[in-house]
């Protein structure tokens, strides 16, 4: 195209599926890469399940407890570059992860010092320092652990001979307990006292969790990297919108993709469910995993592992949240409380481990000053949900209604009588506003076997076509979520032939 007598060269277009973090992330990598881009999003809102939203002044988030990189690593860079955080995000650093309250009402508290775990555990058990050390020195071992920064098909070997040398303790402990469930890992510490025993396993209950993932964490924690952004979910989603739209990206709200144009092996754009379609040189889908692989690409490109993945790979169980807005000042020194209670009912889930109550007084922009925003989180495994009728949905809310409140005057005597605001989402709000897979708030689950697998961003036959976001590795998550945008955008410049940039050009 001619310009004044210049000829300016057309930018290439790329097409987003899904404005969550890892949607908005590719968009913002994308329009500092010269690129022109849209993205289409079915809500109203960015953001997909890092979301919150507001009930009579009280702000309900959905997403945030913790953020891998808050301080420093790879995770850190991405962030800082997509606006999750910068200069004016206050990040809080929490003393005590959780506590663990058993059946018989005693406590295991979970602290995010080292030091000061130890001795928690060992007031517990005091015969078991050997266990207690050995505990502690593979999570010291684990925090190691640092993220690429580039996507995997661009690494050379040169890159992972730096890593192996950089993270070496941790690929030890990662080596060293393969395999490992963590109820395997924890009877393999040889703990003497059952009590301390028992407590430690309530962690997870007896599902199959890797105890690599949890080293992870708990490393992460224990250098201070796996903070609380001030503000939560929904400032986040709205930090990476304003980042997007300043670089000259746009939005498309309130549409929904309905298929894939694919054009003698090239993505060509998408139809929408209105009918209209959109043309580009690239697609990207950050929306769910299995919706775009077997409902807009239909099913025609996959691969063995795609299939074995999506068959046999366990899901987390999607969950009920039930938000109250009190007109009450509620203090806690423990902001996450998981409650065994294994065999109780909520509404008509039977709770298999245990449920989660958060007390959101750390964070002064989800309740008006001298008020709390309580939250109570319990699994509710998708076949409940699946087939229930308009009629039986509204009496299974206002059951689980009934029943949160009964948990929340437990823990806060008094302060039922203060509700001002309560709502209750569930696996079908999840579904409706974002299409996880059957409700799955995080995608697949780390377990001992696929804790450090992951799907290639880019699938069989198919040129001009990537993917990002949390289902293409178990944990889900934001930072890896945000991750996998910037490695997509990496590897759209390659094909260019395009020196990939951070920074806007």
């Amino acid at each position: 195209m001619k310009n004044g007598g210049y000829i300016v060269e057309k930018k290439k277009k790329i097409i987003v599926i899904g404005g969550g973090v890892s949607g908005m992330s590719v968009g913002i990598y994308a329009q500092m890469n010269g690129f022109e881009s849209q993205i289409i999003e079915k809500h109203s809102i960015a953001g997909g399940i890092c979301t919150a939203w507001h009930r009579k002044g009280y702000r309900f988030d959905y997403s945030i407890q913790w953020l891998v990189g808050t301080r420093e690593g790879a995770f850190h860079d991405t962030m800082c570059e997509t606006n999750i955080l910068n200069d004016q995000v206050q990040v809080i650093n929490a003393e005590i992860h959780n506590r663990n309250i058993a059946k018989d009402g005693t406590n295991l508290v979970i602290y995010t010092d080292l030091e000061r775990w130890k001795k928690h555990l060992l007031s517990i058990s005091p015969i078991d320092g050997k266990a207690i050390n050995k505990l502690a020195r593979d999570i010291r071992r684990a925090s190691h652990l640092h993220p690429f920064d580039i996507a995997p098909a661009l690494r050379t070997p040169f890159q992972y001979f730096k890593a192996f040398f950089r993270c070496f303790p941790s690929l030890y402990i990662a080596i060293r307990h393969r395999g490992k469930d963590f109820t395997q890992y924890i009877k393999s510490l040889n703990i003497k006292s059952d009590i301390l025993k028992e407590k430690l396993l309530n962690i997870y209950g007896e599902g199959d969790y890797a105890c690599y993932a949890f080293l992870l964490i708990m490393g992460w924690y224990f250098r201070k990297n796996a903070g609380y952004p001030i503000g939560g979910s929904l400032a986040v989603a709205e930090r990476m919108k304003s980042k997007y739209e300043s670089l000259g990206g746009e939005f498309l709200f309130k549409k929904e993709v309905e298929e894939i144009i694919v054009e003698n092996g090239s993505a060509r754009g998408v139809r929408l469910t209105d009918g209209s379609v959109l043309e580009a040189d690239y697609v990207v889908s950050a929306a769910d995993g299995y919706t775009t692989l077997y409902k807009l690409l239909k099913g025609k490109f996959r691969s063995p592992m795609i299939d074995r993945v999506y068959a046999n790979w366990k899901l987390f169980t999607s969950i009920v949240q039930v938000s109250f807005g009190i007109n009450q000042e509620l203090k806690t020194d423990y902001n996450i409380q998981v409650v065994q209670a294994c065999g109780d009912k909520i509404g008509s889930t039977e709770l298999k481990h245990n449920y989660r109550i958060l007390n959101y007084n750390f964070d002064p922009t989800m309740a008006p000053e001298g008020k709390s925003c309580i939250i109570i989180r319990y699994d509710s495994p998708y076949s409940i949900w699946e087939k229930m009728s308009k009629e039986e949905y509204g009496e299974e809310k206002k059951k689980i209604e009934e029943d949160a409140i009964k948990i929340l005057e437990k823990h806060y005597p008094g302060s039922s009588q203060h509700i001002e605001a309560c709502d209750v989402a569930t696996p079908l709000t999840t579904i409706r506003y974002t299409g996880a897979w059957k409700g799955s708030y995080e995608g697949f689950i780390p377990t001992s076997k696929n804790v450090i697998q992951q799907l290639d961003q880019k699938i069989p036959n198919l040129d001009h076509f990537y993917l990002a976001g949390q289902w293409l590795f178990p944990g889900g998550g934001i930072p890896p979520s945000v991750h996998s945008g910037k490695w997509a955008l990496q590897l759209i410049c390659r094909d260019e032939k395009k020196k990939f940039v951070s920074k806007p050009v």
